[in-house]
């Protein structure tokens, strides 16, 4: 695990704060008061129906949180539950999925991840919800993905997904255009500023997830969206904002680790800039060659070969760059992560 010393009071295990801060999350997302909120504002089934309506109503089945879908990768769903369509007693399965990311650009396009999800939790419903090829009984499935700590450009923002019909020749079923509206993705992407956003549900999610004290948003939670704010909600709350605060803490000292690593990196590089321009003076001062510049100087032996690498590729170039240094001295340069 990535322990990192803060100061010589704070050492933070990273990956023990994010799963933390994942239980924390989770623990808010459950409530059958937030669920009801997420299905209003986006699940289409809901949006004309209050929200105490369809927490009192609608969320029939026990909301169960880790679940491990067999078979394959055993892959664990955050959040599971079935929804009841009011009027009509047809039954939509859903599942809310919660990624806390402390990565915000994570290895892996979060949409695609989302279409594996969906079709996992369409294929497991045979032998549970319909029998051998009695299709007409599968259920349709919401994947919704919140991610708090987004990249800038997606910050705030919304996106959904769906399969629909794209073309037809001939005879064309409408019923057979409604049969394949059996999966949607919805990605919500927040952020602080999301507290004061238009959108109904990245303000209330924004207010439910984010790192500002929890003082600050606990009236616009019970005024403008009638949550209660029970105690295990508001520990919730106040442990998410420990452990956002504990990661900006690693990401502070990671990022001052970065800065001190890449100054030490570049002062090698201009040094050895430096020599060279002090090879190259000596040779025109002198009148003589590389080798008796570098004696001269008194280069360190070990090192000339070296630089007669190095005045080599930057005669035939007509330059040198800082990668052609690091490579012939070895110094190694980090990626762009740090990593």
């Amino acid at each position: 695990m990535a322990i990192v010393q803060i100061n010589p009071a704070n050492t933070i295990d990273v990956s023990e704060i994010k799963a933390k801060l994942d239980e924390c999350a989770k623990s808010l997302i459950r409530h059958k008061a937030v669920l009801a909120r997420i299905l209003k504002e986006c699940v289409d089934e809901f949006k004309t129906f209050d929200v105490e309506f369809i927490q009192n109503e609608c969320i029939v089945d026990e909301i169960q949180t880790g679940v491990v879908a067999p078979d394959q990768d055993a892959i664990k769903f955050d959040v599971l539950f079935t929804a009841k369509v009011p009027n009509t007693k047809k039954v939509v399965g859903l599942t809310i999925n919660v990624e806390i990311q402390g990565d915000a650009s994570p290895r892996y396009p979060i949409a695609a991840r989302a279409v594996y999800y969906v079709g996992r939790l369409v294929s497991r419903q045979k032998g549970t919800v319909f029998q051998n090829t009695d299709y007409r009984k599968l259920q349709k499935v919401y994947s919704i993905w919140i991610c708090p700590d987004p990249t800038r450009q997606k910050r705030n923002s919304y996106a959904e997904y769906g399969m629909k019909r794209i073309a037809e020749s001939c005879f064309i079923d409408e019923n057979d255009a409604r049969e394949c509206d059996r999966m949607r993705i919805i990605i919500v992407f927040l952020n602080d500023d999301g507290m004061w956003f238009r959108s109904d549900i990245i303000r209330f999610l924004s207010c439910l997830l984010s790192t500002r004290p929890v003082k600050d948003r606990k009236s616009i939670l019970e005024n403008d969206y009638r949550l209660p704010m029970t105690k295990e909600i508001e520990e919730a709350m106040e442990g998410m904002c420990s452990y956002w605060e504990a990661i900006a803490k690693y990401n502070r000292a990671e990022g001052m680790r970065i800065a001190m690593e890449q100054a030490k990196i570049k002062a090698k590089i201009d040094n050895v800039k430096t020599n060279l321009d002090f090879i190259k003076n000596a040779m025109n001062a002198f009148h003589t060659t590389a080798q008796g510049a570098m004696d001269i100087l008194r280069i360190d032996d070990g090192e000339h070969d070296k630089y007669m690498t190095l005045l080599a590729r930057e005669k035939a170039s007509q330059g040198i760059a800082d990668k052609d240094i690091a490579e012939v001295f070895g110094i190694e340069i980090p990626d762009a992560g740090g990593k």
